[in-house]
């Protein structure tokens, strides 16, 4: 028999007690902290019971918690107010600022002040069986709440997924063939009828029918690519019919009170949180985006003698034209522009270099590694065995070792001889001695902060690969080759080849010159930003530093003040530059790319013993050129006796 509570005594004075102070009453002791071996909690439970029992007040409860809300309750509790991810995002993060004047009575509203958390659900779930069935008995709503309740939820549902763009994914079927055209009439004969047969079968046909959409929906995204908005709808959708079938099954006398109930408690403490909205539609984003940048990694994967030398002299032409890239940026620093035209000016130098290196098919060797990471993380996911994976890695780092020698061995001997031509045509050094000095001194490894400013290049780098995949994604998911290619207007304006030939355009260079762009503007911009709050960051890229090194270099040698040892440390500093811009973005990028995949922390522990027993064994492998054109492709494609 539970001891008597003076403070339980108070709050049931009366004929009417409120059911708020009761229920905070109670939470306030611990559901995990035992009396006798049951939760100081589960002990309160017992007492609140009996007490409701012995005054009579079991007729004050139900109708307390069989108030009109409780359809909303039912219906909407963990389920988000809006249909778009921008609108959900809005309405919880306002919420949070701003307090909100709930009607009175509103379950759903007490529900959410009660500040609930997953400690809660796990004591309602571990409640003993005799007090779930005595509460059960109190505060199950009337049948007529369960049904409305289905019903309601129903017609949302029916609404989202007979929106626009969710039925545009079927071009092939027409919208009458849409599930959810019938959702609504077999919810609604299912709950009047529960217990005739044929309105069983027809919800169960119609449920199984719109999952089955809703499958297809996401196969068909993943093919085409993602919108976050799409995704959020496909999950809402998925909740909603979710939560209708639970709601018919307390309909037809089936349902699962104790874990229905926990279910909405786990809802009501998730349902402002902005992490938890994120968490399944961005990861789907960001799994895309690391999909479509592995995509453009693999061009960037030497795997033969042959695509070796093929990336060498690709990342030649890169250093030459990186080459002119710097001579062109101390140009622009030199006049005296605002800062926000100097900035524009230098994002278009750093831009319209880069695209045009991608036009030309020429190689930047610090934009691998991000692309480069993202194709590794999905030879992890597909669990290829590890001797695959060690090549595919020792494939990169070679890959990235001959771009970066590439780079920095064709910037050097171009800057080189751009300095000497504009001696022989004007007479004097590209630099005068204090520019010159600064880009020869701004290479040394351990004077200064060239490091640090590497480190930060890199993540700048990575960046710039996000918005690759991210552009990439967007083509694909509006389908803007083909659309290029196929509208009447273009074909009009420039005849159906050259639409056609836009499209393919498009279609190759698209995503290169988006993350290009991106990464012209984050050089410039983010160190004046910085700047702006009196912070000095300055950018470190290899194959730029070379170039400047070079270009410092012929300076002051014609003018006579050459400091060779600085020289050497400059050259020693481009290596390490090379280096941490590689690690920095390489590791960003692969973490980005396997949390997008939720790989296990297993199968990267074992790639990494793996990568150090074969490094041991071999260095080789990991910095020099396949001694065979055969043995990687043969195991790319799976053959045993490779």
């Amino acid at each position: 028999m539970p001891l008597p509570d003076p403070r339980l005594d108070g709050l049931l004075k009366g004929d009417a007690p409120r059911l708020e102070p009761l229920l905070r009453w109670l939470l306030q002791a611990s559901p995990i902290h035992s009396v006798d071996g049951e939760a100081r909690r589960t002990t309160r439970l017992r007492r609140l019971q009996a007490a409701l029992v012995d005054r009579g007040l079991e007729a004050f409860l139900s109708e307390e918690w069989n108030h009109a809300s409780a359809i909303r309750l039912l219906a909407e509790t963990g389920l988000p107010d809006r249909t778009s991810l921008v609108g959900e995002s809005f309405l919880r993060l306002v919420d949070r600022i701003i307090p909100r004047l709930d009607p009175e009575g509103d379950l759903y509203a007490l529900l959410d002040r009660l500040d609930l958390n997953e400690a809660d659900a796990i004591w309602i779930e571990s409640l003993p069986a005799d007090l779930s069935a005595a509460w059960g008995s109190l505060v199950d709503p009337p049948r007529e709440i369960w049904v409305q309740a289905a019903r309601l939820l129903a017609h949302r549902a029916a609404a989202v997924g007979l929106s626009r763009d969710l039925l545009s994914l079927d071009s092939a079927g027409s919208d009458a063939d849409s599930p959810f055209f019938n959702l609504t009439r077999a919810v609604r004969e299912r709950a009047e009828r529960p217990e005739a047969p044929d309105a069983r079968l027809a919800w169960e046909h119609c449920h199984a029918e719109c999952a089955r959409a809703l499958d297809q929906a996401h196969d068909r995204i993943e093919d085409r690519g993602v919108s976050t908005d799409l995704v959020f709808r496909l999950e809402l959708l998925k909740a909603q019919l979710d939560r209708i079938a639970k709601l018919l099954s307390f309909v037809s006398g089936d349902g699962d009170g104790v874990a229905f109930t926990a279910e909405l408690v786990r809802g009501s403490a998730s349902q402002h949180g902005l992490v938890s909205l994120m968490r399944t539609t961005v990861k789907r984003l960001a799994r895309k985006v690391v999909e479509h940048t592995g995509d453009t990694g693999e061009h960037y994967i030497a795997r033969s003698r042959r695509e070796w030398w093929a990336m060498a002299w690709s990342a030649a032409g890169g250093g030459m034209l990186t080459a002119g890239t710097a001579l062109l940026k101390y140009g622009f620093t030199a006049l005296p522009l605002a800062p926000l035209l100097l900035g524009l000016s230098l994002t278009a130098n750093y831009t319209l270099s880069f695209c045009l290196m991608q036009v030309l098919g020429f190689t930047l060797a610090s934009k691998q590694p991000a692309m480069t990471a993202a194709a590794l993380a999905r030879a992890l996911e597909t669990g290829e065995n590890q001797r695959r994976e060690v090549d595919l890695v020792s494939a990169i780092t070679r890959t990235q070792v001959i771009a970066t020698i590439g780079n920095v061995f064709a910037a050097i001997p171009t800057a080189l001889l751009i300095s000497a031509l504009w001696w022989w045509f004007t007479g004097h050094a590209p630099f005068g001695p204090e520019t010159a000095l600064h880009g020869l001194h701004a290479n040394h490894p351990f004077q200064g902060w060239t490091l640090v400013f590497a480190a930060m290049t890199g993540g700048l780098l990575w960046l710039s690969s996000l918005a690759t995949g991210w552009a990439a994604n967007w083509s694909a998911y509006r389908r803007l080759p083909e659309a290029l290619a196929q509208s009447h207007r273009i074909r009009v304006l420039v005849g159906v080849p050259r639409a056609e030939a836009l499209g393919r355009f498009v279609h190759r260079h698209i995503s290169g010159f988006i993350g290009y762009l991106v990464l012209g503007a984050l050089l410039v911009f983010v160190p004046m930003a910085f700047a702006f709050m009196g912070i000095h960051l300055e950018v470190r890229h290899v194959t730029l530093q070379a170039a400047a090194l070079a270009l410092a270099s012929a300076s002051l040698w014609v003018q006579g003040t050459l400091p060779w040892w600085d020289v050497v440390w400059g050259l020693l500093g481009i290596a390490l530059i090379g280096t941490v811009n590689f690690a920095v973005s390489f590791a960003l990028a692969l973490w980005t790319a396997l949390r997008a995949r939720d790989l296990s922390g297993r199968n990267r522990r074992r790639l990494w013993w793996g990568l150090l027993r074969a490094f041991n064994r071999q260095p080789g492998r990991f910095l020099l050129p396949p001694k065979t054109g055969d043995t990687l492709k043969s195991l790319q494609h799976g053959d045993p006796h490779a």
